[in-house]
Formats: structure tokens, C-alpha cells, sequence
């Protein structure tokens, strides 16, 4: 996604975010209830209409393919996410996240294990092969990371793992 692509996204994100904080203090309870079912039959629309989109998509030849492509979009993600539609499960989100991020991370000193996925939450563990400085902002960066990959998971825990066996910088990146 292009830096442009991304803050579009983060600012509508956050302008939904501040127009819901705005719903819940209008005084006024009957205007508040119309505002949310507005809101609510809007997003249900949105959501029927992607729904039906991906129905025809996933059905068409060569849909399959498309609708994952779509899905790597940040902009389209949300949305499908927003909606359950996702075409991808939140382990395989997750995974393809880590093993993006193998390369960076293995020349830092470290690499991030996934341990166990329901379908509400997620445990990951952080093995380490050197000594790094700031674990701490490590520990955020791999959190902040896999949040992003599954951000429909009620929540993702992030644990630390004994040493790691000395590797090869060319194995922790593999």
C-alpha cells in the first residue's frame, strides 16, 4: 500500500472512530438511537453488497486469486475484515506476516514463533539469539505487527521464549 493509501486509511479510521465518540455524547437519547441505526443500516448495506460481491467473485473463474490480491490491499482488508469477509483466516494472515517479516527481524538478533490460534486469540512467542538493547520495543513492534495482520482477534499475546540457540543470520532470516 502506498504511504498516501495508508494515511487515507488511518484517517478515515479515525474520523469513523471520532464520529462514534460524538454518537455516544449527543444528550438527546431518540436522536442518538436514529443516528446509530443509521450508522448500522449503512454498515449493513456495505457489508451485503461486499458479501454478494465476493459471492460472485470467489465463483468466477481465476475469483479466487482476485479476491486474495484484494485482500493484500490495506483499504480493501479493512473493509473485508470490518464484514467478515476476509478470504483468509487469521492463521494464515498471521503467518504470512511473520514469514514477511523473518528477514528483517533475523538480522536484528530474533524471531517470532506462533505458538497457538483460536478463533478469538493468538499467542506468539519471541525467540531471541542475541542480546538486543530494548526488548521492550521489540516485544511492541512484533505486537503492534500481528495485531495489524489479525485485528478481528479479541487479542494477540506476545510472549518472550528462553535464549535461542546461536544461528546463522542466514538462518533467522530463512
Amino acid at each position: 500500500m502506498s504511504e498516501g493509501s495508508s494515511k487515507a486509511l488511518q484517517g478515515c479510521l479515525q474520523r469513523m472512530q471520532t464520529a462514534m465518540t460524538g454518537l455516544d455524547e449527543i444528550g438527546d437519547a431518540t436522536v442518538r438511537s436514529v443516528a446509530k441505526d443509521l450508522v448500522d443500516a449503512l454498515l449493513d448495506l456495505h457489508g451485503l453488497a461486499l458479501a454478494r460481491t465476493m459471492t460472485f467473485l470467489m465463483n468466477a473463474e481465476g475469483g479466487r486469486v482476485l479476491a486474495e490480491r484484494l485482500a493484500d490491499d490495506d483499504c480493501v482488508a479493512a473493509t473485508m475484515l470490518l464484514h467478515g469477509l476476509h478470504p483468509e483466516d487469521p492463521e494464515t494472515r498471521l503467518r504470512k506476516k511473520i514469514s514477511a517479516m523473518r528477514p528483517h527481524w533475523g538480522v536484528r538478533g530474533f524471531r517470532v514463533e506462533l505458538a497457538e490460534v483460536s478463533a478469538s486469540s493468538a499467542k506468539a512467542r519471541i525467540l531471541w539469539s542475541n542480546p538486543i538493547a530494548d526488548r521492550r520495543a521489540v516485544l511492541l513492534e512484533v505486537e503492534t505487527a500481528l495485531t495489524d495482520a489479525a485485528p478481528d482477534l479479541d487479542a494477540i499475546l506476545v510472549g518472550v521464549a528462553e535464549e535461542a540457540q546461536p544461528e546463522s543470520a542466514a538462518a533467522l532470516q530463512n
